[in-house]
């Protein structure tokens, strides 16, 4: 038995991890356990903030607190679900202006992925950030939101014109053209519902056809079947 612990940036993410990678991992012997970065401490609620990432010390902690808990424990590794789009560019954030500038994508997430790397420094971490973000998944094949969706027949048709023949992992992380801005565009009810709408759809597009259409989510999936 080897052991997956996964820091994830909120509950969309969350629940595609329990949804779909947990099943997927399990097959290969390999227990799944995800968490949701810590961002603070309520006072009203005596409870703390789960979820987002403005801070990048948020994430490290978070990996660095759950690695030390874990007390050397034997096969057991880290890795991170995160969004490229709006990753923190703090002081203490690895995402350098050197690395924001690389024109190619691929190439840019992998950078900044080292960076994290380097910063948590821990050899059975194995940073993963999403290219742009969760809702690339729903484009590798938008026809699918008609599940949810029914009644947004032409809001669709529209946005697989919007995005066109561009590969998901490809469409940008500009506040108006990101994938969930393009989504909600054009069925403004997603942006309420995204958490839950979101890993639904994903599930129903299925793991195979994700991993295809995505070179670089499937990267990081191999890199842990392998493990």
């Amino acid at each position: 038995m080897k052991f997956l612990n996964i820091i994830v940036e909120g509950s969309t993410e969350e629940a595609f991890v329990n949804d779909v990678l947990v099943k997927h991992f399990a097959s290969l012997n390999i227990f799944v356990s995800v968490r949701k970065i810590t961002t603070g401490w309520s006072k009203h609620s005596n409870k703390r903030h789960k979820g987002g990432l403005s801070r990048y010390n948020w994430l490290k902690n978070d990996v660095v607190r759950w690695i030390q808990s874990d007390r050397n424990k034997p096969n057991t590794w880290y890795t991170t679900f995160i969004d490229l789009y709006a990753f923190p560019k703090d002081s203490q954030s690895p995402y350098t202006e050197d690395i924001q500038n690389i024109p190619d994508h691929y190439a840019k997430v992998k950078a900044l992925e080292e960076a994290i790397g380097k910063s948590i420094n821990h050899p059975n971490c194995i940073p993963y950030v999403q290219l742009h973000e969760f809702e690339t998944f729903l484009l590798v094949d938008p026809d699918r939101l008609f599940l949810m969706y029914p009644d947004s027949p032409t809001g669709i048709e529209r946005l697989k014109k919007d995005i066109g023949k561009t590969a998901p992992e490809e469409i940008n992380e500009s506040p108006q053209t990101a994938p969930s801005k393009r989504i909600i565009k054009y069925i403004p009810t997603y942006k309420g519902q995204k958490a839950q709408v979101g890993p639904m759809v994903a599930e129903d597009i299925g793991l195979s056809l994700l991993r295809t259409k995505c070179p670089h989510f499937n990267e990081w999936i191999t890199k842990l079947e392998n493990l």
